[in-house]
């Protein structure tokens, strides 16, 4: 199994591809089905050198106990800088989903000189008038804390993922069964202490939205933003004003998409097509 040591933790990992096209994405513990080729995956079919980081406190890396408060996201993103050196990677492709986006801006903003692009899908940050809870989490993160030590509520938010079967094509139906049960699969074996983590939001400590946007624009990465109106987690806002801040981005509204526009069979194959047409200009 491959561990890259790195910043006083052990990261899990896989790789895909080989070359120096180099993309590197990182996430709580989405990686565990790589025979699925859904997002990231197929990277490496089209000539990437792919490589997926389990972010540490979760699934096969260093699990944490202690609550780093806003730091979290510095924390994660001077990790992944870490791994990149690890791999001997100077210059790469950094994408992610949800958190796992939260974790590119903040190596956008700390460490900005690694890389060539950053793909940044449902990537916020939060709203701050409206997608957060008292503690400056999101409410969907909330019920995740909560569902830790409350079985019944696990299972309940397991059931809430299964899709209108009647709204999927025909054709698609077998892949999307298998995907709705891996899902569960993950979620169901999240342990207690991964669940509990409270990683706040990216740029925790910026208290309104004004100085959030000006943050925003102090990001000098190219970036491909992808987002879906839909969503219930990060909302359409918080994707508008990150559109209007960053100064070098490119985003894309999706009308019926919502937080897994990546995986929606409506739409997974134009996001694939938009990231590997980012990637072929900046990778």
């Amino acid at each position: 199994m491959p561990y890259a040591n790195v910043n006083g933790v052990s990261l899990y990992y896989d790789e895909f591809g080989s070359g120096d096209k180099v993309v590197i994405t990182a996430s709580g513990g989405d990686f565990k089905h790589p025979d699925n080729k859904k997002w990231p995956y197929y990277l490496a079919d089209y000539g990437y050198h792919l490589y997926t980081v389990t972010l540490r406190g979760h699934w096969k890396s260093t699990h944490v106990t202690t609550d780093y408060g806003m730091e979290w996201y510095n924390i994660w993103a001077d990790d992944i800088y870490e791994f990149g050196k690890y791999i001997g990677a100077e210059k790469y492709i950094y994408m992610g989903l949800s958190h796992g986006s939260g974790v590119g801006w903040h190596l956008a903003d700390r460490h900005p000189e690694v890389l060539k692009g950053f793909v940044a899908i449902v990537c916020g940050p939060h709203y701050l008038n409206g997608d957060l809870n008292d503690k400056q989490t999101s409410f969907a993160r909330e019920r995740t804390i909560q569902a830790a030590d409350d079985p019944e509520l696990k299972a309940e938010i397991a059931r809430s993922w299964e899709p209108d079967w009647s709204k999927i094509p025909p054709e698609d139906i077998e892949a999307e069964k298998k995907r709705y049960e891996q899902r569960v699969e993950e979620w169901m074996e999240m342990s207690p202490e991964e669940m509990r983590i409270r990683p706040r939001i990216a740029f925790a400590w910026i208290d309104t939205e004004d100085d959030l946007a000006e943050k925003l624009k102090t990001i000098h990465v190219p970036m491909l933003m992808i987002a879906g109106v839909q969503d219930e987690i990060v909302s359409v806002r918080a994707m508008l004003r990150s559109a209007c801040s960053v100064p070098d981005a490119k985003t894309i509204f999706y009308q019926s998409g919502d937080h897994g526009v990546a995986y929606d069979p409506e739409w997974k194959e134009d996001v694939r097509d938009e990231i590997l047409l980012f990637l072929s200009k900046k990778a």
